[in-house]
């Protein structure tokens, strides 16, 4: 689940700000915060972003002149994703096929549509869930995008797709309705629905379901979910990861812990430990807590044993413990699924305005925040990204070949993408581009 939210799928005409005041925007900055987001999903073989495309081509139809061919054989292709958020949070979405990673780029060449959804690949297909419709549409990009089929979940009562996604592998993909409390099992070969799962231990009375970054780890799938009531301004203080088999079409387990909230993307090291950690609905949580005058709990990194489904109970790290004294903004991030070392974004409070609205998000338009490492482990330990800078909250990073691309900007209208290298610690500048950088999605050459 992007570190900018997404947008709900319903309208809503109030969310929760201090009495006698109208809230402004709708959550205009936050799945960090993933997560994102949203976001996003990620799997042993497959990259997904949680943004939206525009419609291209059908098969019958040419490539778009404005979309370049297909790279020399064994040269590397991506697709780039970005977006746009006015002051009134209308949100435009752009996606473009690039080979090098370097210089500047604008949107001249990329597909434009209007709205926030979801982005996939799988070798050399692109796929992305619409904002307006709960269909899946994929498509062809050795000459341009070109549509090859959709998907359509209507029949399960959404309106739109949501935002916790991942394929697995050629003939399996997961898709996750919050609001139904079910995954639905899909082959993004055939575009086809191959079963249910049901998740009625997710629904909890007087509160929204949500689940942003969705991870595949040896055949499993790994879903954060947390509860929000965005009109009383509450969010549940519970972390909760449930594991999917996808094969079997069952429930394998569910880790509970109520340490901490919100948890959001789960990550590995080598012996097999899951490790996770709030996201952005940790620190709102945070913030309504201290709206009302109750006590702020910090995040915390938590993890589930090898070959188990449940939080070691004797595990246990706020976050400031381990930044001397920072708070993390985002979820647990990684460049490589497995290797132990994980990122997120710490929030530098004397670097935020005083006087901003923080219930109502302004501060994450303030360039307070700079990526950290975190080693994983018995004993965690945690440093700044070597060359990392400040920044807004915006989307979140991308895993690509063992570098997170990681974007900075002071405002939105453009960004500074870099690429941290996991075992140096280090971030360098690649490139530039317009607008939020949403996404970096390799696609086979």
């Amino acid at each position: 689940m992007p570190t900018l939210p997404p947008l709900p799928q319903t309208p809503r005409e109030t969310r929760w700000a201090p009495a006698g005041r109208r809230p402004r925007r709708w959550l205009s900055l936050g799945l960090a915060v993933t997560s994102l987001c949203v976001g996003a999903c990620t799997s042993d073989d497959a990259t997904t972003v949680n943004q939206a495309l525009t419609p291209a081509p059908t098969a019958a139809d040419p490539a778009p002149e404005s979309a370049p061919p297909a790279g020399a054989e064994g040269a590397d292709r991506f697709v780039l994703a970005s977006i746009s958020i006015d002051p009134d949070n209308n949100r435009v979405s752009y996606a473009q096929i690039v080979s090098d990673l370097a210089g500047h780029f604008d949107n001249a060449r990329a597909l434009e549509t209007p709205g926030n959804a979801v982005f996939l690949t799988h070798g050399s297909d692109f796929y992305y869930g619409l904002a307006e419709s709960p269909e899946w549409v994929r498509y062809s990009t050795e000459n341009g995008f070109v549509e090859t089929g959709r998907l359509s979940f209507v029949n399960y009562g959404v309106e739109a797709m949501d935002y916790a996604n991942v394929i697995v592998d050629a003939e399996t993909a997961v898709s996750v309705l919050t609001r139904a409390a079910q995954a639905i099992v899909w082959n993004p070969t055939r575009m086809e629905v191959v079963g249910v799962i049901d998740l009625p231990h997710l629904i909890q009375p007087g509160f929204d379901l949500e689940a942003f970054t969705t991870v595949a780890h040896d055949g499993l799938v790994y879903v954060p979910g947390k509860w929000v009531d965005w009109e009383e301004g509450d969010i549940m203080q519970r972390v909760s990861v449930t594991i999917l088999d996808p094969k079997t079409l069952s429930v394998v387990g569910e880790a509970q812990d109520d340490r901490c909230g919100a948890g959001g993307q789960v990550t590995f090291d080598a012996p097999g430990y899951a490790y996770v950690m709030g996201d952005g609905r940790n620190q709102s949580m945070q913030v309504f807590a201290e709206a009302r005058g109750e006590p702020v709990v910090h995040n915390c990194l938590l993890r589930i044993p090898p070959g188990q489904t449940d939080f070691d109970p004797d595990y246990y790290f706020e976050i400031p413990s381990l930044t001397g004294g920072l708070d993390s903004m985002t979820e647990l991030l990684s460049a490589t699924m497995d290797d132990g070392i994980g990122f997120s974004m710490m929030m530098y409070p004397d670097r935020i305005s005083s006087g901003l609205d923080r219930v109502n998000f302004e501060h994450w338009d303030e360039p307070a925040y700079k990526m950290w490492r975190i080693e994983l482990g018995d004993t965690p330990r945690a440093e700044e990204v070597s060359g990392a800078n400040f920044s807004v909250v915006g989307f979140s990073p991308s895993a690509v070949a063992g570098k997170l691309y990681n974007p900075e900007s002071d405002d939105g209208s453009e960004s500074r993408v870099y690429e941290i290298d996991p075992q140096a610690n280090t971030a360098t500048l690649k490139f530039t581009m317009v607008g939020y950088f949403a996404g970096l999605l390799p696609l086979e050459p």
